[in-house]
Parts: C-alpha cells; structure tokens; sequence
C-alpha cells in the first residue's frame, strides 16, 4: 500500500486536524480488569477481559466475537492476547481467526480450583485436603463467568478453553463434563500424574468410548526432563517432575498411536520447549489448528499475473464467508479494514476493477458507516475521478457531518470548476 494511501485513511478516521499537533503520552492499555463475585465459590474473582480493536479508526464495532477463556490469567493472559491478536489482524494481512474476546482468570487457590479430583500433587501428601475443586470452578465459569460475558460483550457461541500445566487438567474436565459450553479445548502439558494418574485413566476412559466427533482438542508436551536423561532412560526416573508431567504425557501420546479416538485431535510434542516457555507457541498452533478454515488464502492469488482476468473476487469472498459462518454456528462478515485494505491493494497494483468492486462490497456491508464511503471517495481522489469522489463524500456526510470531508468535497468541486474554466 503506498505512502499516500495511508496518509488518505488516517485523514479519513481522524476528526481534527492531524498537522502540527501534538499530544501527551497515552498509556496503551492492553485489556480491563474486573470484580466478579462468585455465589459458586463465595469469594471475588478478579478476570482479564480482552476486546479486539480495529485498526486505523475502522472496525469499532464489532459483533459475534468468539472468546477465548485462559487459566492462569496472571501469568497467561497476555501471552494469549498477543497470540490471537496478531493472528487476527485481518486488515494487515493476518485473517488466520477471527478476531476474539480474551478472558483471563488469575488464580486465588490454584491447587484447588486447578484440580478435578482429590489428590496428592508430586509427593505433597497435605495438598490431599485441598485439591477437588475443578468441578465447582468449572461451574462458576458456565454458570456466572460465562453469562456475564454474553451479557456485556458481543459474543457468539464460539467458545475456547486453555489450559497450561494443572490449567491442562481441567480444559480436559471441560472436555468431559462441559462440552455444551466449549468448542475448542487446549491441554498443554497437563500434570497427567496428578492423584497417581487417576484423572489420566478417566481421561482416557471418555476418549475410549466417548463420540465426541463434534469437539476439537489440542495437546501439547513440552520435554522438561533434566539434559542427563535420554529419553529411553526418563522411563525409570521417579523425580516429581518427571512423574507429574513428562512420563505421564509422553504416555498419553503414545496411547493415542494406538487408539481410534472419536474426535477432533492435534498432538504436539515440543522437544525444544520445556514446560514454563511451551504454552506460547502451543497457543499459537493450537489456534492455527482450530481455525484452519478461516483464513481466505485466495486473495493473494489477484496480485498475480495469471490472475489478471479474473474478475469473481468479491464472489468468492461472500462464498467463504457464508462456509466460516456455516462453521462458526453465527453470521460472520469480513472487516471493513480487511477489505478496506486489500481495496486499496488491488488498485496499487493497477486492478482498479477490482479495487472498485471491493470498495462496493465494503459499502453492501456496512451501509450506515461513513469511513467506509470516505474510502472509496479517497480511492477515486487517488485516481482522478472527481466526480465519483463528490458522489462517496456526499453519501457519508448523510451519514455525518464531517468538516474535514465537507472541506475535500468543497475542494474537488473548486477543482473542478477551475478546470472547466480553462
């Protein structure tokens, strides 16, 4: 996209003046953090909610947002958010998910709530008469946390579970007992050897004889085994760690090469990774994974040579996006910005038919908006259609009164009739 281009949308978003202004430092803030009591638990929990921005003033309003619900809010909230976010950056090229509301919960009795069952953590026998409070925590979260963000936020019924380490316990009980709730759940290494691996058999129980043909999971390992230890010999090595996670997870992969599970399965063994720094690119493939079908990979293809004929773009596109809706379960349209964009894109390099005809889809879209018909009267400023720019500006100040717009129509309209006086 060329300079001037960019220069023409920030004018488009702003509503003063931008030249020769300055502005004090804004702190950015990445989500907001709210007080939300629990009946469930009789205590405040404190969540993390994440709302996807647009980009270049475009986009402010979005509906039918997939969430994305993260354990362990305080130490993975943001590593999620960054995920998604550049994942979902449509407009600048990234439509590899759609854009989504991130919750994180931060923990206030971690081995608690992080727990399905009552068991002993590693070798801690006093944690026996803490753990077992997965399933109520699982209940606050269907019961209050959900609703509440349905409530307040623009969501659809696309709904993900994460969790890292114990998190990976009950993303599996989300699994097994929550499945009206979730559609997609991430288990990275989970702690498998927790109550002497009595949760891992249930797990493997559900999988056995279960049809969960309609859920999508993906498991994550990391290797944290100590540099000493091959692999071969990790199988007689009785350390906490390696009894907690390592052993029981490598366990878990292996069963699964035998097995003929009835559901939606990726498994990923990061022998680069150990068990702190995984759940970054875990999230990362994960994601990638469950959203497979979203990303409209053909639009690069009319940046080609041997695409110079076609003219069925804009076809395609409401064509994929009726398939992403199909899939999702709730209608999903593409960004202004996304075809914004690429609109500007495709006259860049020199398909103003279909730059054109991106500009009007953007328009059949979002009618009511007045940024969209900035742009396309921009598009025709760039390319000296001055009429055709009057038309667009004259269509968003019925939408708003804009006097930066008022003022580049008032100016074509000069132009135009010095040059008809010559």
């Amino acid at each position: 996209m060329k300079l001037k281009y960019v220069i023409y949308i920030l004018i488009v978003i702003s509503q003063t003046n931008l030249i020769g202004q300055s502005k004090e430092a804004e702190t950015i803030k990445v989500g907001e953090k709210i007080m939300l009591y629990s009946s469930i638990l009789n205590e405040d929990r404190e969540i993390y909610i994440y709302q996807p921005n647009g980009f270049w003033g475009l986009d402010e309003q979005m509906e039918n947002l997939p969430v994305v619900y993260v354990l362990d809010g305080e130490s993975q909230f943001l590593n999620t958010v960054s995920t998604i976010d550049y994942l979902s950056s449509a407009p600048l090229g990234n439509d590899i998910l759609p854009r989504s509301i991130i919750v994180g919960i931060p923990n206030t009795n971690r081995d608690r709530d992080l727990t399905p069952i009552k068991g002993m953590i590693a070798k801690d026998s006093s944690s026996i008469q803490v753990t077992g409070g997965g399933p109520k925590f699982l209940e606050f979260i269907t019961s209050e946390l959900i609703p509440y963000i349905d409530d307040k936020y623009a969501t659809c019924d696309n709904r993900t579970i994460i969790g890292h380490s114990l998190g990976g316990l009950i993303a599996f009980d989300a699994l097994l007992n929550k499945r009206d709730y979730f559609n997609n759940y991430v288990a990275i290494d989970p702690g498998f050897g927790f109550a002497n691996r009595r949760y891992l058999d249930r797990v493997l129980d559900t999988l056995e004889h279960s049809d969960l043909n309609e859920e999508n999971l993906f498991f994550a390992a990391a290797n944290t085994r100590p540099t000493f230890l091959s692999l071969e010999e990790l199988q007689y090595d009785t350390s906490d760690v390696m009894e907690l996670i390592d052993k029981p997870n490598i366990d878990f992969l292996n069963i699964n090469e035998s097995k003929d599970w009835q559901i939606n399965l990726s498994l990923k063994y990061y022998d680069d990774e150990n068990h702190f720094s995984v759940p970054y690119r875990a999230t990362y493939d994960a994601m990638r994974f469950f959203y497979g079908f979203y990303s409209f990979k053909e639009i690069m293809d009319y940046y080609h040579p041997e695409y110079s004929n076609r003219k069925d773009i804009v076809s395609l596109i409401k064509k994929h996006y009726r398939k992403i809706s199909e899939k999702m379960g709730c209608e999903f349209i593409p960004m202004e910005g996304y075809i914004n964009s690429f609109a500007y894109g495709m006259g860049d390099s020199g398909r103003h038919d279909l730059a054109i005809d991106l500009f009007k889809y953007n328009a059949e879209l979002y009618p009511n908006r007045p940024t969209v018909f900035n742009s396309f009267g921009f598009y025709f400023m760039n390319i000296d259609a001055r009429t055709e720019a009057i038309e667009q500006f004259d269509i968003s100040l019925g939408l708003k009164n804009d006097e930066n717009i008022l003022e580049f129509r008032n100016q074509l309209y000069r132009e135009m009739n010095e040059h008809n006086k010559r």
